[in-house]
This record gives C-alpha cells, structure tokens and sequence, in this order.
C-alpha cells in the first residue's frame, strides 16, 4: 500500500484514503444535489445558464478570433470549431472554481460532524458535471479527474490562505486564453507543443472534443495520452496536498 506522511507524523495509505471516501459516497452525492439546488434555486432562468454561458463566450469568440482574428478553422464554421472546445472547458474550469471553495462553503458542517473531507469537493464537480452533460457527453471522466485533482489542491490552499480566492477567477481566464479554445492546437509549435501539452493537460483533451465534435475525425491517441498522463500526476499532486493539509480544515475554516 502507498503511504503517505501528514501533520504529526500520521500515515494514511492512498487505498485507506479511497475506502473512506467509499464509505462516505452518499455524503458526496448529497453535496452535489446541494450544489445543484444552491446554484439554480433563485435563478430566473434556471438551468438554462448552463446553455447561455458558453453561448456568451461563442459569441466574443466568434467576433474576436474569428471576424477580427481571422483564426482558421479549417473547413469547419467557426462557430462549431469553438463550441466542441468551449462547453468541455466551462465544465473545467466551473469544477475548478466551484471545488476550490467547497470547503469554505461548508466550514460550519466540518465543524459539527464528521465525514471524509474529500465529499464537499467532489460533491462540487459532480455537480458542475450536470451542466457539462447537457452540453456534451464525452471524455468526461478524464476532464473530471483533472477537475477534481486542481480543485483539490486549490480547496485546501484556500483554507489557509484565504487570498486564493483571489486569485482563481484570474488564474482561470489566463488558464482560458492559454488553452486551444478559440484557437487551434496546431498554431502551438510542433518543438514546444509536447512541453505546452504537459504544462496545459487541458490542451489534449480540448483537442479530442474538437475532432470528434467539430472535425468528425478521431482523437489524437498521442496528444490524449500525454495529457492522461499529465492529469493523473495533478490529480495525484491535489490528492497529497489536500490530505497533508486536511488535520487543520476544522480549525481553519
């Protein structure tokens, strides 16, 4: 079994990790039900915002990169070209955003009882996973894992650092901006594109969307397996600081 050392000196294994949050699924599953609840409960338009997000950004995009820019989209309509990447990316960077403040928005539960501090985060990218299915479907888990390994990681910064809050909605865009969204993987640089794709694991997945969605080719096994692999070390990264910080979230938050 993997062990890992946390605050004085207590070990837990990474599979005794993944029992505990077993054990707990239903609390999970409870908060991304809140979640849902919280998120459209006094929206006049309801879950119909999952629709006009992405819309809005087409519509910037397609006049800004696609009548000002002049990005080619190949034989493609731009307007396609940029939505197969754009719904995929509102999935990840909302899991990203609405993760990384889960635990703050339910201090006051962690304080009164306990349950695997993993849930409220989880609850909050299964929650943002609604908007993403009524967009599309696919290469969700692997979205998911990259999700849920970053907003693991910013969460328990956010417990002690409360200037994260901060700083995500503009890591977010910048994060946007410098993945193939508007744009296509192609005009990155052959010689830096494999260091862009492990800087940027969304950049592969992105591009996976964009052919089956926009380009009705079939994903770059490559490209996708580079990003995979890159995602997995994140999602492992997220996991070891989350629970090497966990001893002090009820204190914290």
């Amino acid at each position: 079994m993997i062990e890992l050392v946390v605050e004085g000196g207590h070990q837990f294994g990474l599979v005794q990790g993944l029992r505990e949050i077993w054990a707990f699924r239903e609390v999970a599953w409870a908060f991304a039900e809140r979640y849902v609840r919280l998120k459209y409960k006094q929206a006049g338009l309801g879950i119909a915002w999952a629709i006009i997000q992405p819309l809005s950004f087409l519509l910037i995009f397609v006049i800004l990169f696609g009548r000002l820019a002049h990005i080619s989209s190949g034989n493609t309509p731009y307007q396609a070209f940029a939505l197969s990447a754009l719904v995929p990316w509102t999935f990840l960077q909302t899991a990203v955003s609405m993760g990384s403040g889960a635990l703050l928005m339910d201090g006051g539960l962690m304080r009164k009882v306990y349950f695997a501090r993993e849930c409220p985060v989880i609850g909050a990218v299964l929650a943002t996973g609604l908007d993403f299915v009524i967009g599309l479907g696919l290469l969700w888990i692997v979205m998911a894992v990259l999700g849920l390994g970053l907003a693991l990681g910013f969460g328990a910064l956010s417990v002690y650092y409360r200037d994260f809050r901060f700083v995500m909605p503009l890591f977010i865009q910048l994060w946007m901006f410098g993945s193939p969204v508007a744009y296509p993987l192609t005009t990155v640089p052959d010689k830096y594109r494999a260091l862009y794709l492990i800087a940027n694991p969304a950049a592969g997945i992105l591009d996976g969307f964009r052919r089956i969605f926009a380009l009705g080719q079939t994903p770059d096994l490559g490209l996708l397996a580079v990003s995979a692999s890159a995602t997995l070390v994140i999602a492992w990264a997220g996991y070891v600081l989350f629970r090497r910080m966990e001893p002090g979230f009820a204190d914290s938050v």
